[in-house]
């Protein structure tokens, strides 16, 4: 992947589960702070859904403690964009669906390991 060169030339990050982190650090400042702010969110939220949907980063995401910070805490009051009034626009529609989308993804990695039938 072409942005973990680009970290590891610009910060000197060389470890893979070091750059999620950092990555996923970033997103969860941006979701925080940004709410209210449409491109910011947007953009944000596309590189979360990227990163959410191969199988292999998905495992690797989980134990992300800024993963399980969003996964515990995915309510307005955290992150202001998931909040409902009556400023908010059809885009904001579109940035909670595809946070969800991506906490979805999250949430059933695991699942599957829990669903799948003992086998001796």
């Amino acid at each position: 992947m072409q942005v973990y060169a680009r970290m590891s030339e610009v910060l000197g990050i060389t470890d893979d589960n070091h750059v999620l982190e950092t990555f996923m650090t970033k997103i969860v400042t941006n979701l925080k702070y940004w709410g209210r702010c449409e491109p910011v969110i947007s953009r944000t939220l596309q590189f979360l859904n990227d990163l959410s949907v191969g199988y292999i980063l998905l495992k690797k995401l989980v134990k992300i403690d800024a993963v399980k910070f969003m996964l515990k805490n995915h309510t307005s009051e955290h992150f202001p964009f998931l909040g409902i009034g009556d400023t908010y626009s059809l885009s904001d529609f579109r940035c909670r669906t595809t946070f969800y989308t991506a906490l979805t993804r999250l949430l059933m990695v695991d699942l599957g390991k829990l669903m799948t039938p003992n086998r001796r």
